[in-house]
């Protein structure tokens, strides 16, 4: 059952639906509650249905695998380190729906491109993953950025925070603008507030006409137990003429405990289309 958290926009000319996820899918730490070689067809099976997919922790083999096991989407996204090896915060998208335009990464830093370089506070290189799109359903243009901010320092999370509000309209002209990500910042934060206030973004969770449960979080670890007391870490916010028609955050479960320590969240748009 879902909940209505406002009505409905009713549109006059024709609506297209965008559908965007969002997923740390943790990183292969072979000392895991569950291993990525036993959940990895489930993270995959939990993003492959999505229009366009971001994900945090991804190391060069995880991304692999679920390129192979995603091979109608288009990707794009390296890795944080100076051999752009390591995490990386990937962007996948539907390829019948999208042309890719541009690609780019870019360190959250003073010197946002030399790879591998840290941010104020920061303990290790943070990215965001910025694509351009063109969707052919709408002739739309779709900006993405992509991002992990630290979990260690406020004072990383307020600079990334800083430093990302201008890229929002970087890249060329976009329609839409979406902004996906593990934040490590709670929706009332500072730096969340503040990449809000000064990019004009809006949070799906809080804009949404219906949410799959009244109030939910995102961080639950891999232990189900724990999802009560959960933090919203994770987000999608966007600019741009579209309507926020649903957003969920899923519990999927393999051996009685979820498939990675964060829960995936997605959003569905109604985008309407000029007569």
């Amino acid at each position: 059952m879902g909940f209505c958290l406002g009505g409905r926009m009713a549109f006059s000319q024709e609506v297209k639906e965008l559908s965007v996820a969002t997923f740390n899918i943790r990183y292969a730490n072979p000392d895991d509650t569950l291993r990525w070689e036993d959940r990895k067809d489930e993270v995959a099976d939990a993003v492959r249905y999505f229009d366009v997919v971001g994900l945090q922790e991804a190391l060069p083999q995880q991304k692999e695998d679920l390129i192979k096991r995603m091979p109608r989407h288009g990707h794009f996204g390296g890795g944080r380190d100076r051999d752009g090896a390591g995490e990386a915060c990937p962007i996948f998208w539907n390829q019948k729906r999208f042309d890719f335009l541009h690609g780019e990464v870019r360190w959250l830093s003073d010197t946002p491109m030399i790879a591998g370089s840290l941010g104020p506070g920061a303990d290790l290189p943070r990215i965001v993953t910025i694509v351009l799109l063109h969707d052919l359903q709408t002739k739309q243009t779709i900006r993405v950025l992509n991002t992990h901010w630290s979990h260690v320092s406020e004072e990383a999370r307020l600079a990334a925070s800083n430093v990302m509000a201008g890229w929002t309209g970087w890249a060329g002209k976009a329609d839409l603008t979406l902004v996906c990500g593990d934040f490590n910042a709670e929706p009332t934060s500072a730096p969340i507030m503040q990449l809000l206030e000064t990019s004009d973004l809006q949070d799906t969770y809080e804009t949404a006409n219906f949410r799959c449960r009244k109030n939910f979080g995102t961080y639950a670890t891999f232990f189900p137990q724990n999802v009560a007391g959960a933090t919203r870490i994770d987000a999608i916010f966007y600019r741009g003429d579209v309507t926020v028609d649903w957003v969920c955050a899923d519990e999927l479960i393999k051996y009685g405990v979820y498939i990675s320590d964060h829960l995936p969240y997605h959003a569905v748009f109604k985008i309407p289309i000029a007569p």
